[in-house]
């Protein structure tokens, strides 16, 4: 049995809230990827955008990652919704890890992203110039191949209720 799992989609298809349930199920520590970025950086994911651009922020993305890969202790890691990107480490990351995919249909993903209040600083515009459902649709449509391609694991998170989502991954992990 792998002693990692790493969730992976879009964002608002509700990560870190599985990833957080997830880990106090299995009694394994939880990391969220972006609240690890912001720790050891002491900005938000939107400062650290402002001020160094979406390059360097997926470089500390990818530093990150690689941080998670090597932990020697049983985790659950809720990843951004760009860490897919990083094409090079994620065959490493699949052999090592369950790699579970949320996903949720762009209605969904429009609904949760517009009524979390930490949308300013945790979600920082991808796409300018465009509306939140053209960005999600723009972004979703070049990403959902890698989603695809790089996690074990699909789950409809606008369909199931987080409890039934986590009793299913426990399930998985047994």
């Amino acid at each position: 049995m792998k002693k990692k799992i790493f969730l992976v989609g879009y964002r608002a298809t509700g990560k870190t809230e599985i990833g957080r349930r997830l880990s106090e199920r299995l009694g394994w520590e939880f990391r969220d990827l972006d609240d690890w970025i912001e720790s050891e950086t002491g900005l938000t994911i939107e400062e650290i955008v402002k001020k160094a651009g979406w390059p360097s922020f997926r470089d500390r993305e990818h530093k990150a990652l690689e941080q998670a890969l090597a932990l020697d202790r049983p985790v659950v890691v809720a990843c951004g919704g760009g860490a897919v990107m990083h094409k090079d480490i994620w065959p490493e990351i699949m052999e090592k890890a369950l790699v579970v995919w949320l996903r949720a249909d762009i209605e969904t993903i429009v609904q949760r992203i517009s009524s979390d209040p930490m949308t300013a600083s945790r979600r920082p515009s991808l796409v300018h110039g465009k509306s939140l459902k053209e960005e999600i649709e723009m972004v979703l449509g070049s990403r959902t191949p890698l989603y695809r391609k790089f996690s074990h694991i699909h789950i409809d998170t606008g369909r199931l209720t987080p409890d039934e989502i986590t009793e299913h991954l426990v399930e998985e992990m047994s």
